[in-house]
């Protein structure tokens, strides 16, 4: 189905692998873990580090909710089951190290974003609807230069259905003109469309297994795309 190009629309962007790159900066982080529990010693293969990590990871957004922080704690309670207590202490400083880079690096725009935004924003209403720490996004947007662009961002710690429904009426959204834009079916895609929103689905190589669902494709409200730049043609 395609949206009525030429009505004035609400488009509601994800962030993360949506906009910019980001998950492929966790995976990087997690083989910068495991080669320096390897310089210290620690005997490990990469699915033994991945399995560590990931469970404290769930932990710690249960807690913390999601984000580049709340994953450098995860790196620091997963060191201490795959550590000894003494080689645990002398990697302190190495893992937050590792973090700080993390947590200070810019995030690489997706290709076609800049362009994209850039009309779009002129021919539609802009908002952003990204999970993670507030704090944390709002850094990253500013530092890409997209800001400008979006006349409203909104941070919830879950992208569900309640979620939508929130947003729907705090940016007084008449969802027959609305569109959720991202690359993950569980946060995206399937809740913005049982929350009455139409959806646009552009996925992405390097994508959290976490986001992974099958799609809704039954719902007509659904568009599939390839590329951002794409956007161009239906909207």
């Amino acid at each position: 189905m395609a949206a009525k190009r030429h009505a004035r629309l609400n488009l509601i962007f994800d962030a993360d692998d949506t906009l910019w790159h980001s998950n492929l900066h966790f995976r990087e982080v997690e083989r910068e873990f495991a080669a320096a529990l390897a310089a210290h010693g620690v005997e490990i293969d990469g699915a033994g580090v991945r399995d560590a990590v990931r469970r404290f990871e769930l932990e710690v957004i249960r807690s913390h909710g999601y984000g580049r922080g709340p994953y450098v704690r995860a790196l620091h309670l997963a060191l201490d089951v795959l550590a000894t207590p003494g080689t645990a202490a002398r990697m302190r400083a190495t893992i937050d190290e590792i973090g700080a880079r993390f947590i200070a690096r810019d995030c690489e725009l997706i290709p076609g974003v800049r362009e994209t935004l850039a009309v779009l924003a002129g021919r539609h209403r802009l908002l952003l609807f990204t999970k993670s720490q507030r704090a944390e996004q709002l850094d990253k947007l500013a530092r890409s230069g997209l800001a400008p662009h979006f006349s409203q961002v909104e941070v919830p710690a879950e992208k569900d259905v309640a979620a939508y429904r929130r947003l729907i009426d705090v940016a007084a959204l008449d969802p027959r003109t609305s569109y959720m834009i991202g690359n993950s079916p569980r946060s995206d895609i399937n809740p913005a469309l049982r929350a009455g929103l139409g959806a646009v689905y552009i996925p992405q190589a390097e994508s959290w297994e976490r986001e992974h669902e099958e799609l809704d494709r039954a719902d007509r409200r659904l568009i599939e795309l390839d590329r951002f730049l794409q956007l161009l043609e239906i909207f």
